[in-house]
């Protein structure tokens, strides 16, 4: 079995998953795991931590699976990723294959996880029974997807509009879809649609993650 690092947004399921690949593939089998989508893309563009295939949770706290996926497919042409969640696999498959990940498998079967990855290190892909035909035809090899997407990962942020960058500051400082529309003088729905492209563009799936993006992205800049 190669080694596989592991991104979960629980611990307990973080240990759980760890423990079980442990269990089956031997103690070397992972080679870390961490809670934080930023701390594995560190993790991954390192060569001395790199491992031979990432296990990725598609709900983090601070940025989406999604994002994450898409930014070290852009930058590395190996390490397979196979993608993992507890929400119904169709909600994000067809995302994980546009973000050039491998395959995708629901977190609540172990047993499953351990035959994706056996199966992703053999054979490249992992096309889940539980998909569509075509949802599981989208899934690329690394190559491919590398190729599709190289440099267009998170180095180079789509930009925010000045209307969406204005509703974030001011959701930053508290203020609700109500007060933000007050303020802009528009409607709650037109806040909302804001809302929606800022989180396409941040590739995050929920505002607490589009927020923690933002965020994030202001802090960089910053320093």
């Amino acid at each position: 079995m190669a080694s596989v690092g592991v991104v979960d947004n629980d611990e307990l399921t973080l240990m759980a998953l760890s423990g079980y690949l442990a269990g089956h593939f031997g103690e070397k089998a992972v080679l870390w795991k961490c809670t934080s989508g930023r701390k594995a893309i560190s993790l991954c563009m390192d060569n001395a931590s790199r491992p031979d295939i990432l296990l990725l949770d598609m709900s983090l706290s601070d940025m989406s699976g999604v994002a994450v996926c898409r930014e070290l497919r852009s930058r590395l042409g190996t390490m397979p990723i196979l993608a993992i969640t507890s929400f119904p696999l169709d909600q994000y498959a067809a995302s994980v294959a546009e973000a050039g990940g491998q395959g995708i498998v629901a977190k609540r079967n172990l047993m499953q996880i351990g035959r994706a990855l056996l199966t992703v290190a053999r054979e490249g892909v992992w096309a889940d029974g539980a998909l569509s035909e075509s949802e599981r035809s989208a899934f690329e090899r690394v190559s491919v997807a590398h190729a599709r997407l190289e440099g267009a990962g998170l180095s180079s942020p789509v930009a925010l509009s000045e209307q969406e960058e204005m509703i974030m500051s001011l959701f930053a400082k508290g203020l609700g879809n109500g007060e933000v529309a007050e303020r802009m003088g528009i409607s709650e729905n037109t806040v909302k649609t804001y809302v929606r492209r800022a989180m396409a563009k941040l590739g995050a799936k929920t505002r607490s993650q589009a927020m923690a993006e933002w965020i994030s992205r202001k802090l960089d800049i910053s320093m």
